[in-house]
């Protein structure tokens, strides 16, 4: 059986709709720092197969779930964590088992670990380098303490592409000072109901004050929506 090829035009076509930042000139970009490798016919045009869509697929999935830098990825790549079938290359969460099943553990971000440069976090959010810095002005991110140079972590990342969401809504950063505010009122009001399981420094303690951390953030979620549904009920009906 013949293996199918694609065009780039075509493999645009069938991504576009899962990634609306794809292009021809991005596929061709990250075919130039060797991340995919597809082959070519005798006048040159690149022909793409079904392993090659799937690995530029997962490239852009880890761009855009994970936040990861192409250098990150292309380490990944290298290690042979991605084996060319469709949905492959997800991390391998050991022991999460039980709790992944229970639901999603909110203490997990769930983005791997990352250092990005002001750059790489105005990249990754869609936001300018200007308005990174205003919410890093606000207290909203912070950067991370690696010695002179300005790097962000993954909880920054997240920060800026919701802050570029509410942007879009014409939310400025100073506007959402309300939300840090709010975050660091309801995290010390939970720090003080776990302090006495810390304070008592076994395992089996801090295994609870986690459970209980847990527990009290999915309350916390579920009674904040309630009331902004009833805050709101005049303009929803």
């Amino acid at each position: 059986m013949s293996v199918q090829h694609r065009s780039i035009g075509q493999v645009l076509d069938l991504l576009k709709g899962d990634f609306a930042d794809i292009s021809i000139s991005k596929i061709r970009f990250l075919e130039s720092q060797g991340l995919i490798d597809p082959e070519r016919n005798q006048s040159g045009y690149r022909k793409f197969t079904e392993a090659d869509v799937n690995r530029l697929r997962w490239i852009l999935e880890q761009q855009r779930d994970h936040f990861l830098p192409l250098k990150v990825i292309k380490e990944r790549i290298d290690q042979q964590e991605f084996d060319g079938t469709e949905g492959s290359g997800e991390p391998n969460r050991d022991g999460d088992g039980a709790r992944g099943s229970a639901g999603p553990n909110p203490l997990d971000p769930g983005a791997v670990s990352v250092s990005l440069t002001l750059d790489e976090l105005a990249s990754a959010s869609g936001l300018s380098q200007s308005k990174i810095m205003e919410l890093q002005k606000f207290g909203l991110i912070e950067p991370l303490n690696d010695g002179a140079l300005r790097h962000y972590g993954s909880e920054a990342v997240i920060v800026a592409k919701v802050a570029a969401g509410f942007l879009a809504h014409g939310v400025e950063p100073r506007h959402l000072r309300a939300y840090k505010s709010a975050a660091e009122r309801e995290a010390g009001l939970m720090e003080q109901r776990i302090m006495p399981m810390v304070m008592q420094r076994t395992a089996q303690s801090r295994q609870q004050s986690q459970d209980t951390l847990v527990e009290l953030i999915n309350l916390g979620s579920e009674l904040r929506l309630s009331l902004l549904r009833c805050a709101l009920a005049n303009h929803t009906g």
